[in-house]
């Protein structure tokens, strides 16, 4: 039988219909990229298809090993457990060979980019200064205050590559504080994250989800944001767009993806 590999783009999943259509949009972008190999999309949990049905369609559409793309930020419980969990036994049930798994995003260049965008699409429009939004040139950030808001895991690894990824980021964008919070699982809680910045010195404060697709968490915390605002009106409050929000600019999350999962085909060959 000849060999014909399947590329598998697992999401985390959400409710969110605005976020799902966002992962879908990376998607095609990505299947337009890894053309002519199959690729199917598939949701971890709360949105469909899952993982057991994306590989039955690829199993379908006539290939005989799948490499797994998680298209999640950083390696923690679902990309080391429940993603390569589900897979090998749905590619089993389908008699398809594991090539493997990409790894998460974590500190691609791609993404430190179109974060740094996210931050001066709301910086810059906030300020009405073109200049600084088609070249940054860092004449705001002195003045402003940033937190970085992930969504935490139990992952001690996890969580020091998104304390590295903030230290990152602020090369791109100097800004006068830097914190970073977490919704789940550590330390400092978004709360106490705000209320950091509701202390400093600064008198622009810029709250970035650390989150690649709208979802229910990035309403969370735009409603914490909100109450933080009406007690701390003389502070200006921002809340950027999340990392996957807008294709039009900035090189695409799927540039990422398809390196990361040629990778795995390129190893694979030569183990």
């Amino acid at each position: 039988m000849t060999k014909r590999v399947g590329f598998l783009l697992v999401g985390h999943g959400t409710r969110n219909i605005a976020g799902q259509q966002q992962f879908r949009k990376v998607f095609a972008q990505f299947a337009e990229r890894i053309s002519p190999e199959l690729a199917e999309l598939a949701f971890l949990e709360l949105a469909s298809p899952n993982i057991a049905t994306a590989i039955g369609q690829l199993a379908a559409r006539g290939a005989t090993h799948v490499v797994t793309v998680p298209v999640l930020l950083f390696a923690a419980g679902h990309a080391v457990r429940d993603i390569p969990v589900a897979v090998a036994q749905a590619a089993q049930q389908c008699g398809l060979k594991c090539v493997g798994q990409a790894s998460p995003f974590e500190l691609s260049p791609q993404v430190l980019e179109l974060s740094a965008l996210r931050f001066r699409q709301a910086v810059c429009h906030a300020a009405s200064t073109p200049s600084c939004f088609e070249r940054c040139e860092g004449q705001l950030c002195p003045q402003i205050g940033l937190a970085l808001i992930g969504r935490g895991s139990r992952s001690d690894e996890a969580t020091e590559r998104m304390r590295q990824f903030a230290l990152l980021r602020r090369h791109f964008t100097p800004v006068a504080r830097l914190e970073v919070g977490f919704v789940f699982a550590q330390r400092p809680t978004v709360e106490e994250c705000l209320q950091r910045m509701a202390d400093s010195d600064c008198h622009t404060v810029v709250i970035q989800p650390h989150l690649l697709f709208e979802g229910e968490l990035v309403e969370q915390l735009r409603g914490q944001v909100a109450d933080f605002a009406k007690r701390y009106s003389q502070l200006h409050w921002l809340v950027t767009e999340t990392i996957g929000t807008d294709f039009a600019q900035g090189r695409s999350l799927a540039d990422s993806l398809t390196t990361l999962a040629r990778q795995v085909v390129d190893c694979g060959e030569s183990g």
